[in-house]
């Protein structure tokens, strides 16, 4: 099924977020040894004596921290009767870990270790857990469900599903082949001389504009250091990181994606090709007119207003 969402000409406030209506825990677990640290959101009014509830983990994107973009998200679903853990990923946020790496089967193993720390939490059904990405954090929600049958339900917002593909697409021909060498050469001076090299988080993949005041943002309300260069080998890995090859094994479980027409992080075709190899059942929201950073409510109410209430309705529905 596929779902092609207008610009919305009006704002769709009818669900404001209150924070009167959630309960926000800062909490952690472990993950390969590292502390991971996470906010557990749950809706106030419950109780121990209460049925347990559905619960969803919240996975952040290259950022890494769970207090940036996929914030919001996890808000929504608790004012809608969900439990929601939003962790950072290991070395990213307050999580231990060395800084300057990303490791995106090591970033899956967290939401594997995520979905475990949930089974431990009073209130949380662990028969009912779901996952929800958005941009890189939509890769790891992919290529953990497809591994990992615990995860129910599963909801990728404009997402990489295949890291080499993702990484040609947002360059010319040129350019492309510039930077693939220069990783390759990079990589044969690393493995001769075990020196590392470091990259600037943009010269991997395109910023956009929308994106330029959350980090302000987020260090001024959480105090939490954003990770701007990482290592080459992180771009090595997100080379061979391909979800897309993996989707298929999903199936029958549901999964609901979100496509971004004016996207230049990660253009729609990337979502157009993974849903296409993903089993039913499933569906594709196609936001017409939207950029990448519109899926977050800081970025534009509007369009996050369409995200959040089909994403809440597809875990209610399904979970």
């Amino acid at each position: 099924m596929v779902l092609i969402i207008d610009m919305p000409e009006t704002s769709l406030n009818g669900s404001e977020m209150s924070e009167k209506d959630i309960k926000r825990e800062d909490v952690f677990y472990y993950s390969d040894g590292y502390k991971i640290t996470a906010h557990l959101y749950r809706p106030s009014d419950w109780k121990s004596d209460d049925e347990p509830l559905p619960a969803v983990v919240c996975l952040t994107g290259y950022t890494g921290r769970k207090n940036v973009a996929t914030i919001d998200i996890p808000r929504r679903l608790a004012r809608e009767g969900f439990v929601a853990l939003a962790p950072d990923y290991v070395g990213y946020g307050e999580a231990e870990g060395p800084r300057g790496r990303n490791r995106p089967l090591e970033q899956a193993q967290n939401a594997y270790d995520a979905v475990t720390y949930l089974e431990t939490i009073a209130g949380v059904n662990s028969d009912r857990i779901g996952v929800y990405g958005s941009s890189f954090g939509a890769a790891n929600a992919v290529w953990a469900a497809a591994f990992d049958s615990r995860m129910k339900v599963i909801v990728s917002a404009v997402g990489v599903h295949d890291g080499e593909r993702w990484l040609r697409s947002v360059r010319s021909a040129y350019d492309w082949f510039k930077f693939r060498d220069m990783v390759h050469e990079e990589s044969k001076r690393r493995v001769v001389t075990g020196e590392k090299s470091m990259i600037y988080r943009y010269d991997i993949y395109p910023n956009d504009p929308d994106a330029i005041e959350k980090p302000v943002m987020t260090f001024e309300e959480h105090g939490a250091e954003d990770v701007t260069h990482v290592d080459i080998e992180s771009v090595e890995a997100c080379f061979r990181y391909k979800p897309d090859w993996v989707v298929d094994r999903i199936s029958p479980r549901p999964v609901l994606f979100f496509a971004a027409e004016y996207d230049s992080i990660v253009p729609p075709e990337e979502i157009y090709k993974t849903y296409e190899n993903c089993g039913e059942p499933k569906k594709l929201v196609d936001l017409k007119g939207a950029r990448h950073n519109h899926v977050y409510e800081f970025s534009n109410s509007d369009y996050f207003e369409v995200v959040a209430g089909e994403t809440t309705d597809w875990f209610r529905h399904y979970l």
